[in-house]
């Protein structure tokens, strides 16, 4: 595993971890907070009948500290405060231009499709040649990035079904590609937005699919540079 991605807040930018707990649900804390609406809707990159597609929320980070209760939101200043603070409140209003506040999961999924979103670095390739440039993992928002080598192919795809082994006790089941949506091609912190993305996975896929969907078969613990292996 060469990369580990949390998104603390669902629909913001995240952080990159070296280690991190695995139980039913996904990694900690992923996606746990989402920013919500006067409606009850989640802010997303889409607007569906959960979510509400709000525009902004890619200008901020999050991050969890061990043992915090709350993430920590980056504004786009530059400044940090606790993710339910009123600074953080009347920054994301005024990016967003809606009454919002960060809440953290009830009975509705935060969820997108699935827990746990896989990708390796032979998608990128593949992807890479079709798009002729290289294109950064963070616009796919992965939690997991395995190092599968540079021959370009959708490598995850072709482990639909099956039991993936993960370190020394995560087992997850591969379910279904990953639908993609406009957000791939928007900026991200420290990455610039690319309006042809999404057109190059679409040249690659029919149903305009890249990286992996996974649901967790036994909880574990995850750490930068874990192997991994098909059972």
């Amino acid at each position: 595993m060469t990369q580990l991605f949390r998104y603390p807040i669902k629909s913001v930018g995240g952080e990159a971890l070296t280690q991190v707990q695995v139980d039913a649900r996904g990694l900690t804390g992923d996606r746990w907070w989402a920013v919500e609406d006067e409606d009850g809707k989640f802010g997303s990159g889409k607007s569906t009948r959960r979510f509400r597609r709000m525009d902004g929320l890619l200008e901020f980070r999050a991050a969890l500290a061990d043992g915090e209760a709350e993430p920590a939101l980056t504004l786009p200043s530059g400044e940090t405060h606790p993710a339910t603070s009123p600074q953080a409140t009347a920054a994301l209003r005024e990016s967003t231009g809606r009454i919002v506040k960060v809440t953290p999961e009830r009975e509705i999924s935060h969820f997108d499709e699935g827990a746990i979103h896989l990708l390796t670095t032979s998608a990128l390739a593949w992807l890479g040649e079709a798009h002729r440039a290289p294109v950064p993992a963070e616009h796919f928002r992965p939690n997991i990035l395995l190092d599968t080598g540079s021959a370009p192919e959708h490598l995850e795809e072709s482990w639909l079904g099956q039991h993936l082994a993960i370190g020394d006790d995560l087992i997850i089941t591969v379910v279904a590609p990953m639908p993609r949506c406009v957000m791939v091609n928007l900026a991200q912190p420290g990455i610039p937005a690319d309006d042809s993305v999404l057109k190059s996975i679409s040249t690659l896929h029919p149903d305009v699919c890249f990286g992996v969907l996974a649901h967790v078969a036994r909880p574990g613990h995850l750490r930068l540079g874990d192997s991994a292996r098909i059972l």
